[in-house]
């Protein structure tokens, strides 16, 4: 009796651990729930803390019209409903960092405020303190005041995420609009589009987080390969953004004429609606015949002249998705041959595509191609096309 007493201990001492065990497993695999709800044009709770290794539920709903719930930096992504019923988002926080979350549906004028913070910390309710910081989240989202890497051929200071890539194409007819005698009527030459024109391809590359690589080349067989380095960004209503780009170019598949050029590229934002932008430009061996100005002489003694440029650029926001741009980029010292760059455009933005026709008086895309100046009398229609990979 006394031994059959002991085994009914033993089993039953057993019995409590492994079911106090599954308990606690249980319990350890039960996620976190979160209550969000969306509304015009706010999130409620907009910033929530979880720790490294916890599982999250999201229950989100919505208290008026459809809405989108997005963590870009994590993959998420739903349609929150109208109606109320909540959409269920699981993950597991793999590790500390701050990701911001945002309405991924338009849902009226304030759409671009409706954001929230998730910070994941080391342990609940404390410990090491996010890394990465706010920024790397922010690349991945579209800046409405800064939507391209370029103005029209000036640069912006727009950070390209890191390891995700950019393509850009750029487009200018060689026939003006005013064209005179020497070419028929507008119209019948559909706007240039039966005209030689100037392209070029571009891809740049995100190597670091603020730093990206790119390359350019024109169906002239110039080729560009520049870096460029973000110093200061900023992306409130009175932000500040300043990054300094090197380059070098060359034609013949750049085997000939090379040209270097240094740019810092200093923006400002004006309220939610503007950006401007000052970009002083040294650029080296601009006097060559072979690159775009055909009055420059190889054979006189300033052949190699550089010169020094100011950029000067705006885009305003004039309606959600719509922009309108300009820049001038006057030559200040060395060589100055030709009209100094104007451009105006109008530019559509959707999702990852930029849209943009523009007017200038030069044919340039790049440093170089810039620093040789344009015609005043001779005004030529283009397009850029620009795609993000992310």
């Amino acid at each position: 009796m006394v031994d059959v007493m002991k085994r009914w201990r033993g089993v039953t001492t057993l019995a409590m651990v492994v079911l106090g065990s599954t308990a606690a497993l249980a319990g350890e695999q039960q996620p976190r729930v979160i209550e969000i709800t969306a509304s015009r044009f706010e999130f409620t709770s907009s910033e929530i803390e979880v720790a490294v290794g916890e599982r999250v539920r999201l229950l989100v709903r919505s208290a008026d019209v459809e809405h989108g719930f997005a963590i870009p930096t994590l993959g998420i992504g739903a349609a929150i409903p109208p109606g109320g019923d909540p959409v269920a988002i699981d993950f597991v926080a793999a590790a500390p960092g701050r990701h911001r979350f945002v309405c991924s549906v338009f849902c009226g004028a304030g759409h671009g405020r409706m954001t929230g913070t998730l910070t994941v910390v080391a342990a609940a309710g404390g410990g090491a303190q996010p890394t990465g910081g706010p920024d790397a989240v922010a690349d991945l989202e579209v800046d409405v005041l800064e939507p391209d890497f370029n103005l029209i051929a000036l640069p912006t200071t727009l950070r390209l995420p890191q390891n995700r890539f950019a393509f850009r194409l750029m487009h200018r007819f060689s026939r003006p609009v005013d064209g005179g005698p020497a070419y028929g009527n507008l119209l019948e030459d559909f706007f240039g589009l039966d005209s030689p024109a100037l392209i070029g391809l571009e891809v740049r590359y995100g190597v670091l987080p603020g730093t990206l690589v790119g390359v350019y080349r024109g169906n002239n067989k110039n080729i560009q390969i520049f870096g460029r380095r973000n110093l200061l960004g900023q992306r409130g209503p009175g932000g500040v953004g300043l990054d300094l780009q090197a380059s070098i170019e060359g034609l013949d598949n750049l085997r000939d004429d090379y040209s270097g050029s240094v740019a810092a590229i200093l923006s400002k934002r004006l309220g939610t609606r503007a950006s401007v932008y000052v970009e002083p430009t040294w650029v080296g061996n601009v006097n060559k015949p072979g690159r775009l100005h055909p009055s420059v002489d190889d054979d006189t003694d300033d052949d190699d002249d550089s010169t020094f440029m100011l950029g000067l650029g705006v885009r305003l926001r004039v309606r959600t998705t719509v922009y309108l741009i300009g820049e001038y980029a006057p030559r200040l010292a060395g060589f100055d041959d030709g009209a100094h760059p104007l451009s105006f455009g109008v530019e559509k933005r959707a999702g990852g595509h930029t849209f943009q026709l523009n007017l200038s008086n030069s044919l340039g895309s790049t440093p170089a191609q810039l620093a040789q100046g344009g015609s005043m009398d001779d005004w030529l229609i283009g397009f850029n096309i620009a795609r993000k990979f992310y």
